[in-house]
């Protein structure tokens, strides 16, 4: 084959295995990839199209980044798309894969499928561009929510989540999905800390909006604090990137001696770079003001404690939206009780009242988990009554 934007594939020891008909080599790749990320019945097909989802070159940076595709650039692409096309569509193999769940976003899996049965190259390379406007490339378009440890990893699976089940967070839940549904629009958006006691609903209200915003393209990273140093590096990946990425930073404080809070004050504010439209910061914390402060760091005087508190505030300050969640006093807790109860077909009484009381003296005070604890405890009891 002569490949100009694609030539990179050919290096792939599948794509070896068809051309120069070693059926060893070939079989080998294909039952590893049906087995391991495949999702559909024609896995030669399908191991071909993933090739091209993967491939980086600079015409699928230009399709991910919403770019006008030049015509002489489009024509290349389909004289790399029909040679594809013609040499490696064309082979068959006798595999059919086991049949389990990937862990995909289903707007993934359902692009795959209809790009592996493209009749034709043109169709494939339509099916390509879409893909690439759409979801991106890569292990960024497989998955909705992931992880940075160092590198992206997807998340397959993630908590069921839904505003209707966090009650009694009215004023929360709206200006989140205000400001979040802003963002979507690509219409001005801020960075927001969710702050409060624990166990009140901060970080299920994050994963809420990804449960109900995911179709519409929102994506959500979880960058633990040791890996705070890295966000420049990775806004500036996911700068090009077609969807709307949160990076989320759950139970977030620091100590004064810790310097990864003078990383993020930066890449919130203060760098001589724009901050990319698509990347926002949502961060959940106990604390206000992010920063432990001590008596000992008041020391020193009138103009060393003004520096000191003003260094404190400048973090927290950053967050366009701060929302406070604060725990529920009895009554407020019995009807979160009560409200969850419902949805399983029970009606509040007295006895669970008491129970639920007893309950949050014992484990953790009253707090949503608490109630949601409580309930879990009680539907277990109650079934196995019956």
């Amino acid at each position: 084959m002569e490949l100009y934007l694609y030539n990179n594939i050919e290096n792939d020891e599948c794509v070896k295995g068809i051309l120069d008909k070693e059926n060893t080599a070939l079989m080998r790749s294909i039952i590893e990839f049906a087995e391991s990320f495949g999702v559909t019945k024609n896995s030669i097909r399908e191991y071909i199209v993933t090739l091209l989802i993967n491939d980086d070159n600079v015409f699928s940076r230009i399709a991910q980044s919403g770019g006008e595709i030049g015509k002489d650039l489009k024509r290349i692409a389909l004289f790399d798309i029909n040679q594809i096309f013609d040499k490696l569509f064309a082979a068959t193999i006798k595999y059919t894969p086991s049949d389990f769940d990937k862990g995909y976003f289903d707007a993934y899996t359902e692009s795959v499928t209809r790009m592996t049965a493209s009749k034709n190259a043109q169709e494939l390379l339509e099916g390509l561009i879409e893909h690439y406007r759409s979801l991106g490339g890569g292990e960024l378009s497989k998955y909705c929510a992931f992880k940075y440890d160092g590198a992206l990893e997807g998340i397959g699976t993630i908590e069921n989540v839904t505003f209707d089940s966090l009650i009694g967070l009215e004023r929360q839940k709206q200006i989140l999905k205000d400001n979040t549904e802003a963002f979507l629009r690509s219409k001005p958006a801020n960075n927001v800390l969710l702050f409060g006691d624990r166990g009140t609903g901060k970080s299920s209200s994050v994963k809420a909006l990804l449960n109900m915003y995911a179709a519409k393209g929102l994506r959500l990273v979880e960058i633990p604090k040791q890996y705070i140093m890295d966000i420049p590096k990775l806004s500036k990946l996911l700068s090009v990137k077609p969807n709307k990425y949160i990076l989320f930073l759950d139970d977030l404080s620091f100590e004064t001696h810790e310097k990864e809070y003078r990383t993020l004050k930066i890449a919130m504010e203060g760098q001589l770079s724009e901050n990319p439209s698509n990347v926002l910061i949502y961060a959940t914390s106990n604390r206000r003001h992010l920063i432990r402060e001590t008596w000992a760091d008041r020391d020193g005087g009138e103009v060393h404690r003004n520096d000191q508190m003003q260094e404190t505030l400048s973090l927290s300050e950053r967050f366009g939206i701060s929302l406070v969640f604060s725990a529920p006093d009895q009554k407020e807790y019995l009807h979160i009780v009560g409200e969850m109860l419902k949805k399983h077909g029970i009606e509040m009484n007295g006895d669970i009242e008491k129970a639920a009381v007893v309950w949050q003296m014992n484990y953790g005070g009253r707090t949503g988990r608490c109630a949601k604890q409580f309930v879990a405890n009680y539907l277990s009891k109650a079934e196995s009554e019956q």
